[in-house]
């Protein structure tokens, strides 16, 4: 059952003529029951009200009378109500930076998948990732990676969602003085890998990406004297 709900166990005594000779009681993983959304009618039957994952257990209805003693158990299983507690906000990021799209979710066995413009975001271990508690993280954005983005998240066959938009800025590069002559020749290189791979201290490759190894650099220095 899921949260929220009213769970009804019965304990049903033949003949009925006989409950006026018989004790009833019910017990949840061999505890006795006090909380009070938990209450038992007069013919047995136990009713527990807005139920919560802690409710889930063992429940054992015990009949005697002076002469036997006769139990049943019944397992209950409550699922946790899913619910999106910490949902991505709209952002406006920087080209180059990192993006945090946060999905916090509540609830038993959930799968949590993102999407760009409905089409399915995959993680790539660098430059796309995704947290353990379902968070989406995007580094070194592009223009490229605008769009509305919807995290889904599902157990069985409930599902909730939650949509943000993400915008790229150009980088300006406040500080950063790059010569008009200094650009970057995409044709020759992958500038973004050479950055990232620190090579810019290669005069080869650096060569072919003057324009993104200066920013780098320079951005470090910058960086560095503020740290």
């Amino acid at each position: 059952m899921r949260a929220g709900q009213t769970a009804r166990m019965s304990c049903t005594i033949v003949p009925p003529s006989a409950l006026q000779s018989v004790h009833i009681q019910w017990t949840k993983d061999g505890q006795i029951l006090s909380d009070s959304r938990y209450v038992q009618h007069t013919d047995g039957t136990l009713m527990v009200s807005s139920l919560k994952s802690s409710d889930s257990g063992v429940y054992t209805c015990t009949a005697s009378t002076q002469q036997q003693l006769e139990q049943r158990q019944l397992q209950l299983r409550v699922q946790a109500d899913l619910k999106i507690t910490t949902a991505p906000n709209n952002i406006q990021v920087s080209e180059g930076s990192t993006a945090q799209l946060p999905c916090v979710v509540s609830g038993d066995n959930v799968n949590i998948g993102w999407s760009r413009n409905g089409v399915p975001v995959r993680p790539d271990g660098r430059n796309i990732l995704m947290s353990s508690d379902g968070s989406l993280i995007l580094n070194n954005v592009k223009p490229s990676d605008e769009g509305t983005y919807t995290c889904n998240a599902y157990t069985g066959i409930y599902s909730v969602s939650a949509t943000a938009e993400v915008r790229v800025t150009k980088d300006t590069h406040q500080g950063v003085d790059v010569p008009p002559e200094c650009v970057d020749q995409p044709e020759l290189a992958n500038c973004e890998l050479i950055v990232y791979a620190r090579l810019c201290s290669n005069s080869y490759y650096s060569s072919f990406c003057c324009a993104s190894c200066t920013r780098h650099l320079q951005r470090n220095d910058r960086f560095g004297r503020l740290g």
